[in-house]
């Protein structure tokens, strides 16, 4: 990589973006710039079964100290292997998740990988793990961290929240491991959380992470939805990339976006609130200028192209950041907005399929 700061390094460490985390997560810190991405090659298909309920619990003579299945459970991408509850209810969500509860649903056990491409440095891998933190809790009522354990390739997270009106309690074991991280989530009702710890314990003993399963795997391919500002539209993103907000740099814009954990892609919003109605010269101009703040003032349009929905798609290049990206624009009466997929050139390569599928997820409301 240049030593030049790009253009995505620079978004990153402006005051006035603001990660958008948990009441009680800490914020991802700055991070520097990873080592050259790995060539990558289809993943092996995987032949594993895939049991979507647990066999019931051994009978007495043959139980075991603690209620786990006699057999593991493997992902259907092979990317770990984890002994679950017997008699739980179980179920998967595609190639990279399981999660189970008991049947009174007093307790959750969540397990899921993630693809990275290479493995990524201390400071990315904690990145990752706070904006997973926010996808996974950003609903729960009253989210206080509780306590943060780090360690290299190694993050737990335990918290306090509510589920109604009944206290929860929640630890979230990060690994990374390869070219992977996992997550490996416990729950309970607070008044149970005793109880089912034992258990909790040893499920995460018994867990088998399996990263070379997931050579030439789709990177961050389990996403959240996203509605822009003035739901205008939506969009699919990486749950692991951290959320900023940026609504004072440039006048009467509003930035949002996603940054991965490495720093080296972006997902970007920009909606441009004039106060009259704008006009086509106005929005073609205007477009050109907030890019050219955001990128810097090289950047270069390569191809122009109007599409059938009204949006006018650019593709452009910023040399002296070492940035590249596509972005769409259009405007609606007195707003404006645009919608860029950037990344840092030596990257491209790696990260070109996850914002592909961003792009293809644009909707109108």
């Amino acid at each position: 990589m240049s030593p030049k700061t790009t253009a995505l390094q620079h978004l990153a460490g402006l005051g006035l973006l603001s990660i958008v985390a948990l009441s009680a997560c800490q914020p991802a810190p700055a991070l520097p710039a990873a080592a050259s991405p790995e060539s990558t090659s289809p993943a092996p298909a995987s032949t594993a079964a895939a049991p979507t309920e647990i066999p019931q619990e051994p009978t007495a003579a043959e139980a075991p100290a603690l209620p786990l299945s006699e057999q593991p459970y493997t992902s259907p991408s092979g990317a770990f292997a984890v002994f679950l509850p017997a008699g739980w209810n179980c179920s998967e969500s595609g190639q990279l998740r399981v999660d189970c509860q008991p049947p009174d649903g007093s307790a959750n056990i969540s397990l899921r990988a993630a693809a990275t491409g290479y493995e990524l440095a201390q400071p990315a891998f904690e990145a990752l793990a706070n904006a997973a933190m926010v996808s996974a809790y950003r609903d729960k009522k009253v989210f206080s961290e509780t306590a943060r354990q780090m360690d290299e390739g190694l993050l737990r997270i335990s918290a306090d929240w509510r589920e109604g009106s009944a206290p929860w309690q929640s630890q979230d074991i990060f690994t990374r491991s390869g070219a992977a991280a996992y997550q490996l989530s416990f729950s309970a009702d607070a008044q149970k959380w005793a109880e089912f710890a034992p258990l909790f314990d040893a499920v995460a003993a018994k867990t088998d992470y399996r990263p070379q399963s997931l050579s030439g795997a789709p990177i961050y391919s389990q996403t959240v939805a996203y509605t822009a500002p003035d739901v205008l539209f939506t969009l699919d993103v990486p749950a692991d990339w951290a959320k900023y907000a940026d609504i004072g740099s440039i006048e009467n814009t509003q930035l949002e976006g996603f940054l991965s954990p490495d720093l080296h892609a972006a997902v970007q919003v920009v909606v441009y609130r004039q106060g009259s109605l704008i006009k086509v010269d106005t929005k073609a101009f205007k477009t050109l200028e907030i890019m050219r703040k955001l990128y810097g003032y090289d950047l270069r349009v390569s191809h122009d192209k109007a599409l059938p929905d009204g949006r006018e798609r650019l593709a452009w290049t910023a040399a002296k950041r070492r940035v590249s990206g596509i972005s769409y624009f259009d405007s609606f009466g007195s707003s404006m907005y645009i919608f860029s997929v950037v990344w840092d050139d030596d990257f491209e390569r790696m990260y070109q399929p996850v914002l592909d599928l961003v792009v293809d997820s644009f909707g109108y409301e």
